[in-house]
């Protein structure tokens, strides 16, 4: 397993001029809220409509499911939905649902430039302050948080970062590459492995898989990073302090599971 450093004042633990980072995802996962209805959702956009003017609504995410983004009962207010508010620029969005509050970034063409955890925290703070707010107006009562989410999804691009399958030993420290007896190099790579976090503070999972990249359809590797793990109460100050947890493990284990080839790259500092 990799250590994890405490996070810095700035949280710059590791820093790259280039990251391949195409979305991050801080979520929090509660137990559902008994009262949510589905008045609520358009209720709670009321109150940030003006950050987030642009909606969409789709199937509830379940575990796991948390840290996609654009990835009970039978009745009609316990239809299991997400809806999603996205800034005009579809770079900034939250994702809201009875058991789930998701805040994400994610690279498009009008804003290419990777949005730093320094940035993206306090407006996480911000958010998850007015869904509380929301949630007390309403009368919905406190959240009971389950679990706390820390997610970044790189995408190594071909042509980029690599040109072959063969390459990715050129990008991973932990996969050897090459042929196995008679057999050749690989024709595709993909795996997933999990890792405990140190003080048995939660889990880091790392998914890496071959994709089409949407927007452009560019082949891409698609490199995964979730921590995830419950914080010490379900107060706002500590979500905060956990998600700074699992932001230090995301992050340097990035760096700690790919090589200084790629590094170098990237533009490490």
């Amino acid at each position: 397993m990799t250590s994890t450093e405490m996070p810095s004042a700035t949280h710059r633990i590791v820093d790259f001029q280039r990251p391949p980072v195409a979305e991050t995802a801080l979520g929090v996962v509660f137990a559902p809220i008994a009262k949510w209805s589905l008045l609520h959702f358009g209720l709670f956009w009321e109150r940030v409509r003006d950050k987030y003017p642009l909606t969409e609504v789709k199937p509830a995410a379940g575990p796991g499911e948390l840290r996609f983004s654009s990835v009970d009962g039978l009745g009609l207010d316990a239809f299991p939905v997400r809806s999603v508010f996205t800034d005009q620029v579809g770079t900034q969005l939250i994702q809201v649902q009875r058991n789930a509050f998701i805040r994400n970034w994610r690279q498009t063409e009008q804003t290419a430039a990777y949005e730093h955890y320094d940035n993206v925290r306090p407006l996480f703070e911000r958010d998850w302050t007015t869904f509380m707010d929301f949630l007390l107006a309403e009368s919905l009562g406190e959240v009971e948080v389950v679990q706390c989410e820390v997610t970044y999804i790189n995408h190594l691009v071909r042509g980029k970062e690599w040109e072959s399958f063969e390459d990715v030993s050129r990008i991973f420290r932990l996969w050897s590459g090459g042929s196995i007896g008679q057999l050749p190099a690989s024709q595709m790579v993909s795996f997933m492995t999990a890792y405990e976090l140190p003080d048995k503070s939660g889990r880091l999972q790392i998914v890496v898989q071959p994709g089409l990249r949407k927007s452009d359809s560019k082949e891409i590797i698609q490199f995964g990073l979730t921590a995830s793990g419950k914080p010490t109460a379900s107060r706002t100050q500590d979500i905060l302090q956990w998600l700074d947890v699992g932001h230090a493990a995301v992050v340097t284990s990035f760096r700690d599971l790919t090589t200084p080839e790629m590094h170098k790259q990237w533009g490490i500092k």
